[in-house]
């Protein structure tokens, strides 16, 4: 597996790639955030490992750019603890965070729980009794047939292929509809909510809103 660790902390940024490599990930480390868009544009990579605080580029434009062009998990490495901070780099296309100082053993958790999230079953993605045939783009929940526009279609199958984590609405008008959130609208809402009496998701439990995030389907609910 190949890894981009973005960290300007000499130390640590050699501790990780030092401990990964020994767990046999394929380690490129740079130390600002020019050098990593430039890395991200000419690679690819399997996860990457992003720090906020960086030289030249901060963590959240980095987040935000490679939400622009890529499909790939970014778990942010963080000093800041603070709700808004979380908030912020979530929001900003990360699927998840750890807090400084952290153990490796957590760490590599969290590596390969964000990477299991991107793992794509072949034509069909099953999340408990939910099933989304992707070449027919039939949709079955609990044994029923559930009928969708594309859109409706496209917008379920986003949020099952990262089932269990937060999407953003920013990362849902990117991938769904193909243009960057527009301010004061709520189409993501209202396509929710047409999803959610379609599947007869009431109280919303399969898919959950997650106030100044966006939404997650739940992996729990969807059995």
């Amino acid at each position: 597996m190949k890894v981009l660790l973005i960290e300007d902390d000499r130390e640590l940024g050699d501790l990780i790639k030092t401990a990964l490599s020994i767990e046999g990930y394929q380690v490129d480390w740079v130390q600002d955030g020019f050098l990593a868009l430039k890395n991200i544009s000419e690679k690819d990579y399997d996860v990457i490992l992003l720090d906020l605080m960086l030289p030249r580029f901060d963590g959240v434009k980095i987040c935000k750019r490679i939400r622009e062009t890529k499909d790939l998990p970014i778990l942010v490495i963080t000093a800041r603890s603070q709700i808004e901070d979380k908030v912020e780099v979530l929001n900003a296309g990360a699927d998840d965070y750890i807090t400084k100082p952290f153990s490796f053993k957590e760490l590599l958790a969290r590596i390969k729980a964000v990477m299991r999230r991107y793992k794509r079953p072949e034509g069909v993605i099953k999340v408990g009794d939910l099933i989304i045939n992707i070449a027919s783009h039939e949709v079955i929940y609990k044994g029923n047939k559930i009928n969708l526009t594309k859109r409706e279609f496209e917008l379920l199958k986003l949020l099952a292929q990262k089932a269990g984590t937060v999407v953003s609405r920013e990362e849902i008008y990117l991938k769904v509809w193909g243009y960057s959130h527009e301010e004061g609208s709520n189409i993501v809402d209202v396509y929710i909510k047409n999803l959610r009496n379609k599947l007869g998701d009431k109280p919303a439990r399969l898919i959950q809103t997650v106030r100044g995030y966006g939404y997650k389907l739940s992996i729990e609910d969807a059995l």
